[in-house]
């Protein structure tokens, strides 16, 4: 079982690298069996299709991000320090494994039952999080009492918003570099005013 595992993870780095490198589209399960030696029977044996195994990377892609965004954001002295950790981090994943996620924009009715349930958890957890980093604002004073739920919900949409209304405007699927770098000030400066609008009246 143990042997069994090594292989089935083996194959999903394999994947993750090869399509955060080309994409979905241009990635083959013939590909990734090269990449690591295995045969395509192997491949198969693990994942019956290429979009088992797509839905399997993204599934350990989530839990190595939440599992870095939580140990990163813990380090951080204040909620607004936390929450802007958050929007750094949250661009700098987007950025290294835009190609990887690209599917996500799919329409829903497009998407697979599987992968609409992986990116609702994504955003389940990245509102639970800021959730988090809010009530600690409020405990420590540093925020005015609010609905930390409804807040957060906000915040994630909205910026959300920035980066597929950015892309729009070009009618882009992929960012240049510049169109980061604008994404992530427009997210920043929303940052800023955002939590500015939460801190108690002097």
């Amino acid at each position: 079982m143990e042997n069994q595992d090594k292989k089935k993870t083996l194959i999903i780095n394999a994947a993750l690298k090869r399509i955060a490198h080309y994409g979905l589209a241009k990635t083959t399960m013939t590909d990734i069996a090269k990449d690591i030696s295995f045969s395509k029977a192997l491949l198969y044996y693990y994942f019956p299709d290429k979009l088992s195994l797509y839905v399997s990377v993204i599934e350990y892609l989530m839990h190595s991000i939440s599992k870095e965004l939580i140990k990163a954001v813990d380090k951080t002295t204040s909620a607004t320090e936390g929450v802007m950790m958050l929007l750094q981090k949250r661009q700098g994943y987007i950025q290294k494994y835009y190609n990887l996620l690209e599917p996500s924009k799919m329409s829903y009715t497009e998407l697979p039952e599987d992968l609409h349930d992986k990116f609702n958890r994504a955003r389940a957890f990245e509102i639970k999080i800021l959730t988090q980093l809010l009530v600690r604002g409020t405990e420590s004073g540093e925020f005015e009492p609010q609905d930390n739920q409804l807040i957060s919900e906000i915040f994630i949409e909205a910026i959300s918003g920035i980066h597929f209304n950015i892309l729009n405007k070009e009618k882009r699927f992929f960012p240049d570099k510049g169109q980061f770098k604008e994404i992530f000030t427009k997210e920043k400066r929303f940052a800023e005013v955002f939590l500015r609008g939460l801190k108690p009246m002097n």
